[in-house]
């Protein structure tokens, strides 16, 4: 958006304090200049001198100050000089001005616009006189304009300290839960070794399980505050969920797990192979002779895959809300962006999920 040029130097906001100012200014000279002195004049004598003035305070505030690098050394000599310069360009500027308006336009001038030292010396003290208010206002917007940014750093400042203030009692809250999350789980795991060593002996099945639950939730713990864990340690986890679940169904789950001892080492985010079985569990007909579940680990090309194929249970599909299988997802691209897949697919009554995972 273009500016007209009054409001290039002056912001639409404050337009109207200037135009009130001026025509106070204005009035109170033609008070002083009229009643107390007794000098009459035209109101076009007045208009053309007035505006050649109001010109001159602009440019110098907005445009000479500025040039004149205050705050470098050259000021000591470019200042004068622009000042010079001014004073040199603006006595034939307002003489030839009020000339043309007096032989052009028929204004009546109080004192006629010729080159003689009189003349000379009433336009350049009028020059002199209104450079002084026009160095003066510039200053005096300058140090309100240094003292706003003085305030909006000084508000910044408080504004980050106020900000850190949050953060700090944030994480000392942060702190504080962990440090009760570390003491819940320690006495958790205490009581599932005593009921462990208590069970051991009249309930061996029973036993087996607590202790297959209680390393599964050491393992979800610890590799929950980890980026990476290694595959063997996920299928350790794998295997005692399967453990699990046999108990519980009294070994009448028909699964397979398989995978390559080479991979064990292949480092991958945690709890993502322990989801996808875990999903099977929860939403898979697991029991059939004909068609038993299957969790595949292998190598293709320079991709990790892992995939788990299973026949579905209708009645707890209906209950899924896909909450595991959004959790890898959205889990995987953060860390491995385009370089992991998921797949997953519904045909013939089975389901199937695959992983793959770029191997570095």
């Amino acid at each position: 958006m273009k500016l007209s040029p009054i409001k290039y130097f002056l912001p639409p906001f404050r337009l109207s304090v200037h135009l009130i100012a001026w025509l106070l200014f204005i009035f109170y000279e033609v008070v002083i200049n009229e009643v107390l002195v007794g000098a009459t004049s035209t109101f076009g004598n007045y208009a053309v001198f007035y505006a050649c003035n109001i010109l001159l305070f602009y440019f110098h505030a907005h445009i000479a100050m500025p040039a004149s690098q205050l705050k470098s050394k050259k000021a000591i000599w470019l200042l004068p000089l622009i000042i010079f310069a001014e004073i040199l360009i603006y006595i034939p500027f307002v003489l030839g001005v009020a000339r043309f308006f007096m032989e052009y336009v028929g204004v009546t001038m109080s004192m006629p616009p010729d080159f003689k030292l009189k003349t000379i010396v009433s336009v350049t003290w009028r020059c002199v006189y209104f450079l002084f208010f026009s160095t003066a206002y510039y200053f005096f917007m300058n140090y309100i304009k240094e003292r706003k940014m003085l305030q909006d750093a000084e508000e910044q400042r408080l504004l980050m300290i106020i900000e850190n203030q949050k953060v700090q009692t944030e994480l000392v809250k942060s702190q504080h839960a962990h440090l009760k999350a570390q003491i819940n789980p320690h006495f958790l795991f205490n009581t599932l070794s005593f009921i462990y060593s208590n069970a051991r002996k009249t309930a061996p099945e029973a036993a087996e399980a607590i202790m297959s639950l209680s390393e599964m939730m050491r393992y979800a713990m610890q590799e929950n505050e980890r980026m990476y864990t290694s595959l063997g340690l996920e299928i350790e986890q794998v295997e005692n969920l399967i453990h699990l679940h046999q108990i519980r169904s009294g070994n009448s789950l028909q699964i397979s797990l398989n995978y390559a001892e080479e991979l064990l080492k292949i480092q991958i985010i945690p709890l993502v192979l322990l989801t996808l079985v875990e999903n099977m569990f929860k939403h898979g007909n697991l029991q059939d002779n004909k068609h038993p579940a299957v969790i595949d680990i292998y190598q293709e090309s320079n991709f990790l895959i892992m995939r788990t194929r299973n026949l579905i249970d209708y009645k707890a599909v209906r209950d899924s809300h896909h909450i595991g299988m959004d959790n890898i997802e959205k889990r995987l691209n953060i860390l491995y962006g385009n370089e992991a897949t998921l797949e997953i697919a519904k045909a013939d009554n089975f389901f199937e999920v695959k992983v793959a995972i770029k191997i570095s």
